[in-house]
């Protein structure tokens, strides 16, 4: 594993465990302080995406210009999940039952891994995720995803959350899509109504 990609905060070994996976750009710090937000008692990992540095740290490259690259897609979503699982076997988490949270590039990884099978756990967040098309989806009854779009959002329009959505349900898993008028950036309402979903569902 990428050691400076990685950082976690302790909690209760009883609580789940929360992977939180970053927009372009974004800091451990920042993902650490928001799941922390919106799970006081969890412990918390994030892993920072391989590609680009600093402020264009991406889990795959996403370009205005080109197409995404699925070979790409696939070897880090493979990564991301063996991380997760030997981050939680060290510190003797619950990787069963893991809340996966990501938001824009991150939310995307965590739909693919999640409908791959790469990533574990029964509970996912995904803050205006794009679609990536998946080589095979695996079928996962027990898993609830809560999804979000911004009707005003110029990067990730509400037709390609649903795109999404679609896709999370031919995995069986029961599935949330929550609205807002707001644009990428997330409104206190989207943060508002993910913490009530989480205490009703983790």
């Amino acid at each position: 594993m990428t050691d400076e990609l990685i950082e976690t905060a302790p909690g209760a070994n009883t609580a789940p465990p929360v992977l939180l996976l970053q927009g372009t750009g974004g800091t451990n710090e920042e993902m650490l302080t928001f799941g922390r937000r919106l799970a006081p008692q969890s412990p918390l990992m994030t892993i920072g995406g391989r590609l680009g540095e600093g402020a264009q740290r991406q889990y795959f490259q996403q370009t205005a210009a080109g197409p995404v690259d699925p070979q790409q897609v696939a070897t880090e979503s493979a990564w991301l999940g063996a991380s997760v699982r030997q981050i939680c076997r060290n510190h003797r988490w619950d990787v069963d039952h893991l809340i996966t949270v990501g938001y824009s590039n991150g939310a995307a990884m965590g739909s693919y891994g999640l409908r791959t099978g790469d990533l574990p756990g029964t509970t996912a967040v995904l803050f205006h995720p794009l679609w990536l098309a998946t080589p095979q989806i695996v079928e996962r009854p027990k898993l609830n995803i809560w999804l979000s779009a911004g009707q005003r959002d110029p990067l990730v329009t509400v037709a390609t959350v649903q795109q999404v959505a679609a896709d999370c349900r031919r995995t069986k898993a029961a599935v949330t899509l929550y609205q807002t008028g707001g644009s990428h950036m997330l409104t206190p309402q989207e943060v508002s109504a993910t913490k009530n979903w989480l205490g009703e569902n983790d």
